[in-house]
């Protein structure tokens, strides 16, 4: 039992790297230990819509039978905001782990999050972070309901570099870059490779404007365990009704180390779920094949405050769509919200993914880009993009390139909860067979899209600004073009392809290199 505790403590740890390299042969490794031991043991509308579940609220997961009913009061937690519940999770997880069943969190809020200090040098960790609700191996359906229940982490859990020996503040680059001086802070929810999973219901507070953050881990942040929900190589998933928040890491990671385009598929689906001041992504998708994303907010990653101080990890994305050691296809996002986020609001840059689609959805950018949609096989279909996008995919083969249909793109503030648009115009300076289909670009007191890739294409689109800036439109124009134009600026042509007609403030023209804008 020891030796099982500690393999789940070093998998809680590992499980939130993904950014470096080694990440997922190190979970591949310890999911195998965890087996042995397990086997050895027998044992854009979303602003309008609520986002804070009633015990009534629809039931948006699939209906699964299960004969085992248990209450986390049972296990003896106190929903009092100040008894530690850490030790009461754990014991629910070994009943769900064994048996399967619905386990009900009553409402309150329970406070959770222990760690352990390693005292060694030579333990590869200072400061381990006790499970909280976290499965493996379960093959039987687990229901977890927490309908006006919150989890909050305790306040003062160490984040960051931790001399392992005395537990202070330190940093790993006074002994060379080593491990041992990582601290984990918590991972609400870790379920790994379990047989179907439903979570509805539940307020995740990270809290951290109480962590005891210390000096960043790695080059870019602290890329350790503060997580929301940590989902890694389960066949079914149903996260529905939840708020996540403040978790210093991300609220949610949906993870298939190894999966393959060979493999079964996997549905996992995400509704009506809102993340936001969480310090690395709202959601990361890393690997899997089904992903559906429905009615879910993904806002102000990067954020939160800590002794004034932003608690933020690249990339700081709203959502970031990143391949670790797996694959990752046929994603799916509807009626999607992602605003005012540290980074991009969705990043995908360099990946061969295959079919994500985003319909419905509205990305916002006040500080950063509200798009960055550079990997392979992402369409938008009646999407708006409200701020700078920037970077999108193309390609030789029009089968991955970027496509875009019925969406808008302005910079006008209005357009912003809180009026503020970030960038000048749309950086498209590569794209091949990019297409964009009955789009609008609407750059208000700004300027057009700066486009540099005559094998762009625009098809039927409209295009409009009040202001004096020029517009470099070296692409392809098809179908009906239109300019609404106000002010002096000049339309750059001389690398254009016009085909179809052309209406010029209303007017049909037939030469649109001498219009004056």
């Amino acid at each position: 039992m020891v030796v099982f505790k500690r393999i789940l403590h070093m998998a809680n740890n590992a499980a939130n790297h993904h950014s470096k390299k080694h990440f997922f042969n190190t979970f591949h490794f310890l999911l195998l230990l965890f087996s042995i031991l397990s086997l050895t043991a027998n044992g854009s509308s979303l602003l309008k819509k609520s986002l804070w579940p009633k015990e009534n609220s629809p039931d948006s997961s699939p209906a699964i039978s299960t004969k085992n009913t248990i209450y986390i009061k049972d296990f003896g937690a106190v929903a009092d905001g100040v008894t530690n519940n850490t030790e009461a999770f754990q014991k629910a997880s070994a009943f769900l782990e064994a048996n399967g069943g619905t386990l009900i969190i009553g409402a309150g809020t329970y406070i959770v999050g222990k760690q352990k200090l390693s005292g060694s040098y030579s333990a590869g960790v200072s400061y381990t972070a006790e499970p909280i609700l976290s499965l493996l191996n379960a093959k039987k359906p687990v229901i977890i309901k927490g309908y006006n229940a919150i989890l909050k982490a305790a306040s003062g859990l160490k984040f960051g570099s931790f001399n392992p020996v005395t537990g202070e503040k330190d940093s790993i680059r006074k002994e060379g870059n080593r491990s041992s001086y990582n601290a984990s802070a918590f991972t609400f929810i870790s379920i790994i490779n379990c047989l179907s999973i439903t979570i509805k219901g539940l307020t995740l507070d990270g809290n951290a404007g109480k962590l005891n953050i210390g000096p960043a881990f790695g080059p870019e942040g602290i890329q350790l365990s503060a997580l929301g929900i940590g989902l890694y190589g389960n066949k079914n998933v149903s996260v529905a009704d939840c708020y996540i928040h403040h978790c210093a890491l991300d609220g949610i990671i949906v993870a298939w180390p190894g999966l393959k385009v060979s493999d079964p598929v996997y549905p996992h689906t995400i509704t009506n779920v809102k993340c936001e001041y969480n310090g690395r992504q709202g959601l990361s998708w890393v690997g899997g094949n089904n992903l559906t994303v429905t009615d879910c907010e993904f806002s102000s990653t990067g954020k939160a405050l800590n002794m004034s101080l932003p608690v933020i990890s690249k990339p700081s994305a709203g959502i970031d769509i990143e391949i670790e050691n797996s694959i990752i296809r046929n994603g799916s996002f509807i009626n999607c919200f992602v605003y005012n986020n540290a980074g991009p609001g969705i990043i995908s840059i360099g990946h061969d993914t295959y079919n994500i689609n985003f319909k419905r959805c509205t990305f916002i950018g006040t500080t950063n880009s509200a798009a960055y949609p550079k990997s392979k096989g992402f369409s938008f279909d009646n999407c708006t993009f409200v701020g700078m996008v920037q970077r999108i995919y193309g390609s030789a083969d029009k089968s991955k390139a970027c496509f875009f249909k019925d969406c808008l793109f302005t910079m006008d503030s209005k357009m912003s909860p809180d009026r503020r648009v970030f960038g000048d115009t749309w950086e498209f300076y590569e794209g091949q067979n990019v297409i964009f289909d009955h789009c609008t670009f609407d750059a208000a007191t700004k300027h057009l899209p700066t486009v540099n890739t005559p094998e762009i294409v625009f098809l039927n689109c409209t295009f409009s600004q009040n202001s004096n800036e020029n517009f470099n439109a070296a692409a392809i124009f098809k179908g009906t073009t239109k300019f609404v134009m106000k002010g002096k600026g000049t339309l750059i042509t001389s690398q254009s392809d016009f085909t179809g007609k052309i209406i010029y403030n209303n007017q049909v023209v037939t030469d649109i290199r001498n219009v004056r804008l």
